[in-house]
């Protein structure tokens, strides 16, 4: 199963576990709103720091990339076309 399509089965499963927590839970309305805002929040946080994580390792690769480009441009014309091969 590719990434994407565990990542929205995971959502889902998440989201009908999630619907019937609250269908079922023995507690006030009032806790239930509060344990949302907590939980939400936090799922907020989360995904933020996955958000910069991915663009931080996007910048790394980029920065790999243009440095490999870089290296090759430099080398063209000595005789040394073999690193183009490495990326």
């Amino acid at each position: 199963m590719g990434k994407g399509r565990f990542l929205a089965a995971l959502l889902a499963g998440l989201g009908v576990g999630i619907g019937l927590t609250l269908l079922l839970a023995p507690q006030s309305g009032e806790d239930t709103r509060e344990w949302i805002a907590v939980v939400s929040r936090r799922a907020g946080r989360r995904l933020r720091d996955t958000g910069r994580r991915s663009m931080d390792q996007v910048r790394d690769v980029l920065e790999r990339g243009q440095e490999g480009v870089t290296r090759v441009v430099r080398n063209r014309g000595n005789g040394r076309e073999d690193e183009a091969t490495e990326y």
